[in-house]
C-alpha cells in the first residue's frame, strides 16, 4: 500500500527542464536529500530504503535525474548538463521541499554533487554521507586507484544497444551492464527492480536525447576539501570495481574529521545488504 506521507513535486529549471521529485515522510522532520549517481532515476533509491530512513525520524527527498523517470531534458537548443547543473538541480529540489538545509547523501557522481554543495553552499548542508565516490572527477591523482581490469574490459567491449522500444530488452540491457559493477555478489532481483520501475516511468528514455547540450562543468575541487567543516561519513565497498576503496580512504583523509565505513565485499552499488551501513551512517550524523 502506498505511503500516505508521500508528496510529488515538479520543479521547473531555467533551461526548460522539469525535475520530478518526491518527498517521503512527515513534514517537519529533518530532511535527507538523496543524490544518485549519473543517469539514475529516483527508483535507484528503493522505497524500502527510504522507509528505513523515515523510520529513523527523517524525511527523504529523492528525484529523477535529467532524461530519466519523469524528469525532462528541456526544449531542443536550451538544454544544459554537467556537474554545475547537477548541483543546481539538487538545490532546486531542496528549495521545492521548503528546506533551508538537509543531510546530503550522495552515491558515486552524486557524491561529487554533495562535495561541491558543501564547499559552495555550506549553509544548505547539515551533514554529508558519501557512498562509493571519490575526491575528484578528473582522475590522474597518484593516490587514487582506478577502475579494475574487468571493468575496463567491459567498457572496451560494450554490449550492442537493445531495441529502445522494447521495455523488457531495455531492462535486461541495463541489468547486464550493472552486473559488471557488482562486488562479491550481484543482487540481480534488486537491480532488475530498479530498472523495471525506471523504464516504466521513462517514456522518453533514449528517445529524446538529440540536440545540442551546453555543458557547465565545475573546476577541480579536491584541494578545497579541507574547508569542509561538516559531520561527514564516507561509506565504501571493499571490492568496488569502479572506485576501489583507496578512493574512499583518500576522501575520508581529505575531509577533516570524516569517518570511513567499509562495506565488506561491497561493489559500486547499493543493494539491500548494504543498506544498514548507510542508514546507520545517516542516522548517526
Amino acid at each position: 500500500m502506498p505511503r500516505a506521507d508521500v508528496v510529488g513535486l515538479r520543479i521547473p529549471r531555467p533551461d526548460g527542464a522539469v525535475i520530478a521529485a518526491e518527498l517521503i515522510g512527515p513534514a517537519g522532520h529533518p530532511l535527507v536529500l538523496l543524490v544518485a549517481g549519473g543517469e539514475s532515476s529516483m527508483d535507484w533509491w528503493r522505497p524500502e530504503f527510504c522507509d528505513l530512513l523515515v523510520d529513523r525520524g527523517l524525511r527523504v527527498a529523492r528525484y529523477d535525474q535529467r532524461g530519466l523517470g519523469e524528469t525532462t531534458l528541456g526544449p531542443m537548443g536550451t538544454r544544459h548538463d554537467g556537474l554545475a547543473v547537477a548541483v543546481g538541480d539538487a538545490l532546486a529540489v531542496l528549495d521545492a521541499a521548503g528546506a533551508g538545509e538537509a543531510h546530503w547523501l550522495g552515491f558515486s557522481a552524486g557524491g561529487w554533487v554533495c562535495q561541491l554543495a558543501a564547499l559552495d553552499h555550506p549553509d544548505r548542508v547539515r551533514a554529508l554521507t558519501l557512498v562509493s565516490t571519490t575526491p575528484t572527477m578528473f582522475g590522474g591523482d597518484a593516490d587514487l586507484p582506478g577502475p579494475v581490469a574487468r571493468l575496463r574490459e567491459a567498457w572496451a567491449n560494450p554490449p550492442p544497444d537493445p531495441d529502445w522500444n522494447d521495455a523488457d530488452a531495455v531492462i535486461e540491457h541495463h541489468v547486464e551492464i550493472d552486473r559488471d559493477y557488482a562486488g562479491d555478489e550481484f543482487d540481480e532481483a534488486h537491480d532488475r527492480g530498479i530498472w523495471t520501475d525506471t523504464v516504466r516511468r521513462s517514456p522518453g528514455m533514449h528517445r529524446d536525447e538529440d540536440g545540442t547540450v551546453e555543458f557547465e562543468d565545475a573546476p577541480r575541487w579536491r584541494e578545497r576539501l579541507s574547508e569542509i567543516r561538516l559531520p561527514t561519513t564516507v561509506v565504501h565497498g571493499t571490492t568496488d570495481p569502479m572506485f576501489p576503496i583507496g578512493n574512499g580512504e583518500a576522501l575520508a583523509r581529505d575531509i577533516p574529521g570524516a569517518r570511513l565505513v567499509a562495506i565488506p565485499g561491497g561493489g559500486h552499488e547499493l543493494p539491500p545488504s548494504a543498506w544498514p551501513f548507510v542508514v546507520d551512517a545517516v542516522a548517526g550524523l
